[in-house]
């Protein structure tokens, strides 16, 4: 799925650049995850990336959008989105926000990841994973997000901390 940057958008980084950066950390996170029957990750559609903020050459900010169907193998014995898939969602978007703000990035490691559910999701709807870079230093970046059901209710939210080597 492609994008398009907004009118306004004024930074130094090229939007296939970003592009680029998603997609390097998304296979990455991809070829991690080999022992997971049908894992989530492997059905994230890139939908954005809206940077927030820069410095000089680089991104300081950016807010990563993903979108998913949910699947039975996603859910709990009650039909809704597992709590655990949920975990996994926000702690791979929240790496890929991490790659595209901190260019050159390795050895990306969440540190804390605290997670709510507010809603339940069920089989074959379609969520948007929404995770805002906040703030990346030169090893550890700061995160919000959130997962929306297909009629934009929040059902889920998270704050992340991201540990990298540059």
């Amino acid at each position: 799925m492609s994008f398009t940057a907004p009118e306004s958008y004024n930074y130094p980084v090229s939007v296939d650049e970003l592009t680029r950066r998603a997609h390097a950390q998304h296979k990455e996170l991809l070829s991690a995850n080999v022992k997971l029957t049908t894992p989530p990750i492997s059905r994230l559609q890139l939908v954005s990336i809206q940077p927030t903020g820069s410095k000089d050459t680089r991104i300081t900010g950016a807010v990563v959008t993903y979108c998913l169907t949910v699947d039975p193998a996603d859910c709990n014995t009650w039909g809704a989105i597992h709590g655990g898939c949920v975990f996994t969602l926000c702690n791979a978007v929240g790496k890929i926000a991490t790659a595209v703000v901190a260019c050159g990035a390795k050895n990306i490691v969440s540190t804390d990841l605290t997670t709510n559910y507010l809603a339940g999701v069920r089989v074959g709807a379609t969520v948007t994973i929404e995770i805002e870079c906040l703030r990346a230093t030169k090893s550890i970046a700061f995160l919000r997000g959130c997962i929306k059901d297909s009629n934009g209710n929040t059902c889920y939210i998270c704050v992340q901390n991201i540990s990298f080597q540059l």
